[in-house]
């Protein structure tokens, strides 16, 4: 139930950029079901191929101790730091904090009282948050049907996770899905439930697996949805035409959140059906008496509903402006794909303009059906943002994430649009935050304190940090740590090191530490090795390890997890952007960001975004300039035109990302003519 409102002062949202370390909460353990009766092997067809576990589910014996590692042996646990790079606010914050001084789950959740856009790996970041905090997931997961219609934006990131996921065929998809299904399932609250939309690739697969993991008896509905009619060369082809995808819905216990869901009745079956009038004017239908009680039924006759046939037969009167409509069932045909030819103008507002994006009317009917105003739906394959924009626009708190920067950049620009078109309503909206996990925004790092710095410093190196000695940060595996400072300017000297050595040897009686910062200087490396030198020779040698934060060292940790766990963590920075601004005729120009560079390594340019009636604050898109594709090289378009409705003065931004995950917004004053 939608909790009391409270008048909002009216005021645009602006953009607040100063960092914050947020400390993720150890996840609970959750248990796979035991199905025995519905696994048992008959005896009369001997085995089946089906086993109880789902793929990818590990259980090891040792000295006769069975340890189930679920799905650690394929995709290890690292644990590293969110940085909030962007906090987008819209004047709420306190009454979201007081919110959340009610519910332990939604303060762990949300800690700042924002809602959360996480851009990084799903999985490690699901791991991260809180257990039984969620009631509605909504996915809609890479379908096992190639790589090249699969990757989207073109992201490094997103590149690199699809080859893995296709490396293993069939198999290595299910491995890699049900491991974050299984957070999934960890994640949702006892009255959660999930929707997976696939397509005939591999729902059937998919569903085997689902049943293991969330029990046969939690499997809800197959919704089919018919995303469109068939054209093209699907009409030609030697078998029905395949225009439908599968949502699987299960949810985690019976008692699962459901509303249900009416369509309006068409023309012609209002025609057909609701025939009838008293003269009032109110058209009804007539309907049996079923198993309504006697007093009921006198009930009904007084109110003047009962009607009697010639043959003397009751009959109820259904009004029809009293009528909810039909009750829709699991197959979906009255919404239609954004990319349908006959339905793209009614889906204009909200196309982006990549191949996969989902309709809002289906989110819609999703979120609520199976949740209410003020629960917490999330997306974890986020992509244009389709459902944490509909969740805001549905008063439902949210938390969506993609492994694309350009997908978040997205997804950042339309909720933000969705709560412009909100403002003055009556409930208070949340603001949001956009949190990088193991890609890290290098300058921004700068900005930290010198206490955030070592404490994100040392958790992103896999250590606990400690502040009970000035010249000890840290500890990792019983070894001390010590962190420099937040400028990338600052090098340690030959006086840190014999300070931390200092306090390693004394205070922890220690002959080894590790000194984590940007660079080092000659002197520090060569007090170093003076240190090393004196082991076997005096009981106060100390050994240091000088590592540099952008090293392989430096992730060495999370590597050694895993062998292709190496760019799960890397620093990066934004793009440098240039801007050319050319009139071409009375309030036309053109705008070229072509001699803009990525600063990354092996960077370039993916994506360019504009917003040509920007107000300071906020970066909304103008439509139609979110995700601009060249045709034939399907790479980004970096030169456009643009027409102003007036001139006078007007403000210009532009947001550019590259495919290393950096990301820069510039803002620029022209004078249109």
């Amino acid at each position: 139930m939608p909790k009391k409102s409270v008048t909002p002062t009216r005021r645009l949202p602006k953009v607040e950029t100063e960092i914050s370390f947020i400390e993720p909460p150890a996840p609970d353990e959750v248990e796979i079901p035991e199905q025995k009766e519905h696994y048992q092997l008959p005896a009369r067809f001997g085995a089946v191929p089906v086993d109880e576990a789902p793929l990818g589910w590990e259980v090891e014996t040792r000295r006769r101790e069975t340890k189930v590692t679920k799905f650690q042996h394929a995709y290890p646990t690292i644990r590293l730091p969110f940085q909030e790079v962007q906090r987008v606010e819209f004047g709420h914050a306190d009454h979201f904090l007081a919110e959340n001084e009610k519910d332990r789950k939604l303060r762990e959740l949300f800690p700042s009282g924002a809602n959360r856009l996480f851009f990084g790996d799903n999985l490690h970041i699901m791991r991260q948050l809180p257990s039984n905090s969620i009631d509605l997931i909504y996915i809609d997961p890479p379908f096992f049907s190639g790589r090249r219609y699969n990757v989207i934006f073109g992201d490094k990131n997103e590149v690199r996770s699809f080859s893995d996921i296709w490396e293993g065929g069939m198999p290595g998809y299910l491995v890699w899905l049900n491991a974050r299904l299984y957070e999934m399932k960890r994640l949702l609250k006892v009255t959660g439930s999930i929707f997976v939309h696939l397509d005939w690739h591999a729902v059937h697969y998919v569903k085997v697996e689902m049943d293991k993991i969330f029990g046969v008896d939690n499997f809800l509905n197959e919704i089919i949805w018919r995303r469109s009619t068939p054209t093209g060369g699907k009409v030609r082809s030697r078998m029905f035409p395949r225009d439908y995808d599968s949502l699987l819905w299960y949810r985690k216990s019976k008692r699962q959140t459901y509303n249900r869901v009416y369509l309006p009745y068409a023309e012609d079956y209002v025609k057909k059906f609701f025939y009838h009038d008293d003269g009032d004017g109110r058209l009804y239908m007539l309907q049996t008496v079923g198993d309504y009680s006697k007093k009921s039924i006198d009930k009904f006759r007084k109110q003047g509903r009962i009607y009697e046939t010639k043959s003397g037969k009751l009959r109820l009167k259904q009004y029809l402006d009293e009528s909810k409509g039909i009750l829709a069932d699991d197959i979906w045909a009255d919404i239609k794909n954004v990319r349908q030819r006959d339905t793209q103008r009614m889906h204009e507002k909200e196309t982006i303009g990549y191949p996969t994006q989902k309709p809002e009317a289906l989110l819609e009917r999703i979120i609520a059906a199976s949740s209410n105003e003020g629960d917490v739906v999330a997306d974890f394959f986020c992509g244009g943002g389709t459902t944490p924009a509909v969740a805001q626009r549905l008063n439902r708190r949210w938390i969506a994430c993609d492994q694309s920067r350009i997908a978040v950049a997205i997804t950042a620009d339309r909720v933000t649009k969705v709560v412009r078109e909100k403002i003055g309503a009556l409930f208070p909206v949340p603001d949001f935050t956009v949190e990088h996990w193991g890609v890290y925004e290098a300058p921004r790092l700068e900005t930290y304190s010198e206490t955030q710095f070592r404490e994100f410093v040392v958790k992103a190196f896999g250590g606990r940090p400690e502040s009970v000695s000035p010249a000890i940060h840290g500890v990792r595996h019983g070894v001390p740590l010590y962190v420099g400072e937040p400028s990338r300017r600052s090098r340690i000297g030959k006086a840190d090191v014999a300070r931390f050595a200092k306090a390693v040897y004394e205070e922890r009686r220690a002959n080894h530490g590790v000194m984590l910062a940007w660079n080092f200087g000659p002197d520090a490396r060569k007090a170093a090795q003076i240190l090393a030198a004196r082991e076997n020779k005096r009981i106060d040698f100390v050994r240091l390890n000088l590592i540099r934060l952008e090293s392989d060292e430096f992730r060495e940790h999370v590597v050694s997890k895993h062998k292709d766990y190496g760019p799960l963590l890397s620093f990066i920075q934004p793009p440098e952007v240039r801007v050319a601004v050319r009139r071409i005729k009375p309030l036309t120009y053109e705008f070229d960001v072509s001699e803009s560079v990525s600063l990354n390594k092996d960077g370039a340019i993916a994506n360019v975004q504009w917003d040509f009636h920007h107000q300071a604050g906020k970066f909304i898109s103008t439509q139609g300039y979110t995700f601009l594709r060249d045709k034939k090289t399907k790479r980004a378009v970096l030169v456009v035109e643009y027409t102003f409705p007036k001139a006078g003065t007007h403000t210009v931004a532009c947001s550019v990302q590259d495919d290393q995950g950096g990301e820069r917004t510039v803002v620029q004053v022209i004078k249109v003519r």
